[in-house]
């Protein structure tokens, strides 16, 4: 199962999007291994134009919902204390996706060197495909 963060989404949306990233999402989506979290769904719909709204909709439709769990903010808490020690300053809804990841053990599929970061702090605890 993959987690498709907001940064892979975005570029598969795009009408020129790059079709490597277009290909890989299609093909986890075929296979029912796409995931995604509410910070996702949140940064989606945010983001969206009013006419773009049903195809994000749509393709979280065809999506697994992984729900934010009450749990999952005291591991980001601690997820950014950690970064912190060593210096490193990540966007909380990063932080929030890596959160959910860890927990389920599902790889992120981004285009978000945020998560290349993260990794090399937490190593196999986040799984990270850099599209």
């Amino acid at each position: 199962m993959m987690l498709v963060d907001t940064s892979a989404w975005i570029e598969f949306f795009r009408k020129q999007g790059d079709p490597k990233v277009k290909h890989a999402i299609a093909r986890q989506l075929q296979r029912d291994e796409v995931a995604f979290t509410c910070p996702i769904r949140f940064e989606l719909l945010s983001g969206a134009k009013p006419n773009e709204e049903a195809d994000v909709t749509q393709a979280l439709g065809l999506s697994q919902h992984v729900p934010f769990e009450p749990g999952d903010w005291l591991e980001a808490a601690n997820l950014e204390r950690e970064l912190r020690r060593v210096g490193v300053t990540i966007p909380r809804n990063d932080l929030f996706v890596a959160a959910v990841a860890i927990r389920t053990g599902f790889k992120v599929l981004c285009r978000d060197q945020h998560f290349d970061r993260m990794h090399k702090v937490f190593g196999h605890r986040l799984m990270v495909d850099q599209i």
